[in-house]
């Protein structure tokens, strides 16, 4: 062998092992760059979202006789269960004109702004909440456009009985009587199972009772989303059913997002090295800015409350 082939063969694993560090060196960075909440990326992926949104909630609005048997199904459901309360929330909103206004109203605005003001809220005051709470909301999202593509589902002011509340207060101006929450391009009148109405509630109240500091802003946190399930079901835009299930939705979601899947790993398959299993649990931010590596004793430890 030449000498000229004996240098290209040793030569060729040192090239080999150069183009592996300075892979895992980028990927390095990029961990830790795109792991902070940065804003031109959140609002590319907002409009992504949206998109997508508005794409699957149309795509599946026109499915009419499976959308009324599976609304039938699950008030069938309900009746079984005895918990087919719908109907009565809906008359007692009838009957009593300030439970009727005032449910319009919730329905009509805390839906979009709460949701906004609690992502600006974190996005502001604790960035790794936000990047874990903005996963939780997006993966809910999506389960619930899941939910809406398999099983389109007449909501309960389409059925003999019930009063379309939202109908009643639309000359208000303020929203159409279709009872949407929002334009017309984001409206699909069998979008009721799961709710994501209800589910994007749960979610500030659960970021807000997660994050906040003082207490009675936790405790408004914690009736947001129970007096949005209530409202849902005055106006008779879903059924308990729909909240029942946007909450098993979420529950995965935050299973998935706040699980340290490091260390659940390292403990099935009997990993050893506890030192990298904490810098692997920790945020790449933490390894990577500060260079250090605190211990861990919950999930939550790497998160700072907000200010």
């Amino acid at each position: 062998m030449s000498i000229t082939a004996q240098d290209d063969t040793q030569t060729r694993p040192a090239d080999q092992a150069g183009r592996g560090a300075r892979v895992r060196l980028w990927l390095t960075w990029a961990r830790s760059y795109f792991s902070v909440p940065r804003w031109w990326l959140e609002l590319a992926v907002i409009y992504s979202i949206y998109r997508v949104y508005s794409y699957i909630r149309n795509l599946c609005g026109k499915e009419i006789d499976p959308a009324f048997r599976h609304g039938t199904a699950v008030l069938d459901l309900e009746k079984k269960l005895h918990i087919d309360i719908e109907m009565s929330l809906n008359k007692f909103g009838e009957h009593v004109t300030i439970v009727r206004d005032v449910a319009s109203l919730h329905y009509h605005t805390l839906h979009w702004w709460m949701t906004i003001g609690t992502a600006v809220w974190l996005f502001v005051t604790n960035k790794a909440g936000y990047r874990r709470g903005s996963f939780v909301l997006i993966l809910t999202t999506l389960g619930a456009l899941a939910g809406f593509y398999m099983m389109p589902t007449a909501p309960p002011r389409m059925y003999d009985g019930f009063v379309d509340t939202l109908a009643q207060t639309s000359s208000w101006g303020w929203w159409s009587p279709s009872g949407s929450p929002g334009p017309e391009s984001l409206s699909n009148q069998f979008a009721a199972m799961p709710s994501l109405h209800c589910g994007w509630a749960i979610w500030c109240g659960l970021m807000i009772f997660l994050y906040a500091r003082r207490t009675w802003v936790r405790v408004l946190g914690v009736c947001y989303p129970i007096s949005t399930i209530l409202v849902v079901m005055i106006t008779a835009n879903h059924y308990l059913l729909d909240a029942v299930a946007i909450m098993a939705v979420i529950a995965v979601a935050v299973a998935i997002v706040y699980t340290p899947w490091s260390a659940v790993f390292a403990q099935v398959f009997g990993r050893k090295d506890t030192e990298a299993v904490t810098a692997e649990a920790l945020a790449p931010e933490d390894i990577v800015v500060r260079g250090t590596l605190p211990q861990i004793s919950s999930a939550f430890a790497a998160e700072e409350p907000d200010r």
